[in-house]
């Protein structure tokens, strides 16, 4: 992912954030067993958890070190503008998309981007890594997924690019009055108790027209901005097309899309003050997730996930289930084992 692994583990080191969740005796890249990625996954989850904390805006310091924190925080809050596919200056395409970070990790109440409460939170990021990724089956940076995110872009983004160490700048003034070795609660996303049925689509279909439609469009594609061809990015993200997630990401996972959306949806929307019940939260990411739904196809997605034993079930895919429509369609509606399994 951009740099070689060396010159990336170096960059770690030199950020200071390379050690920060301890998965001793592994080492960034090492593939594990299954046994032992089963031990790491049970000791990231027994972690100590601390109250949610975020910095305030004011103890951003001056001098170089605070204008690296306001770069990194104001290309989260503008990524489509300043790094998008159609960011106004080409040799900064640094992003596969239009969307802006802020989209997925949204603002809490101080406006940081990162800090909404089970809604892709990021204020202890810098603690909850390096980590064993079940969706590769290695051990992975805090750097190497934020560098995922960019994706296959017109100009391929690298840890040593400046707009990248300005986010992780940012990241870690984030996380830095955070306890070291910590959960946090709020992180994450939000815990649903599960339902005996199976997500429906048909009815996640009605509940998306009251509910989702008068922002994100009849066909979930979102609105644009009037500028969106200069970079403007979306007034209301996309959830369908080729401008969002693809048929192998993170929340094309009924479960996973479910609590993202329960946490923060419809606008306005606090975790501890959900408007969907968790079977109509289940019911709209069925539909929204929809095999018939389009957005973009990712050819290798078989890849993913590569040991079977730690495959959440809510990763279904027709390639895992060849000629068996039905235990497809089980796997990837439910009723589902466990709605709050890792992914």
């Amino acid at each position: 992912m951009g740099k070689s692994l060396p010159r990336l583990c170096a960059l770690m080191l030199a950020s200071g954030i390379a050690n920060a969740n301890d998965v001793s005796p592994h080492e960034v890249g090492d593939a594990l067993s299954t046994e032992d990625a089963q031990a790491m996954l049970s000791r990231y989850a027994r972690r100590p958890q601390q109250p949610w904390h975020e910095p305030d805006p004011a103890t951003i310091p001056a001098g170089p070190d605070g204008d690296a924190i306001r770069e990194g925080m104001n290309l989260m809050l503008h990524t489509s503008q300043r790094v998008g596919n159609r960011a106004p200056d080409e040799s900064k395409r640094l992003n596969w998309n239009s969307l802006n970070c802020v989209n997925c990790h949204q603002a809490g109440p101080s406006g940081l981007p990162g800090t909404k409460k089970f809604a892709l939170a990021l204020v202890n990021a810098v603690n909850d890594y390096p980590r064993f990724d079940t969706k590769s089956g290695k051990i992975i940076s805090l750097e190497q997924r934020a560098l995922g995110m960019f994706g296959s872009a017109p100009v391929k983004m690298t840890a040593d690019k400046p707009e990248f160490q300005a986010i992780m700048a940012y990241l870690r003034w984030l996380g830095s009055e955070a306890k070291p070795g910590q959960a946090m609660e709020g992180v994450g996303l939000l815990p649903m108790k599960p339902i005996a049925r199976a997500a429906d689509p048909l009815r996640g279909k009605v509940l998306y027209a009251n509910k989702c439609q008068s922002c994100h469009g009849a066909d979930a594609t979102g609105q644009r901005r009037p500028d969106f061809d200069s970079g403007g990015g979306y007034l209301f993200p996309p959830l369908a097309g080729n401008d969002t997630y693809d048929n192998a990401g993170h929340m094309f996972a009924i479960p996973l899309l479910a609590r993202y959306i329960r946490a923060s949806m419809p606008s306005g929307t606090q975790a501890d003050r959900p408007q969907l019940t968790p079977a109509q939260a289940l019911d709209i990411a069925a539909y929204i997730n929809d095999d018939s739904t389009p957005r973009g196809q990712d050819p290798h997605r078989i890849r993913l996930y590569p040991d079977a034993a730690l495959r959440p079930q809510g990763f279904a895919i027709p390639e895992h289930f060849v000629n068996q429509p039905k235990a497809y369609r089980r796997a990837k509606f439910g009723p589902f084992r466990n709605v709050n399994e890792n992914y």
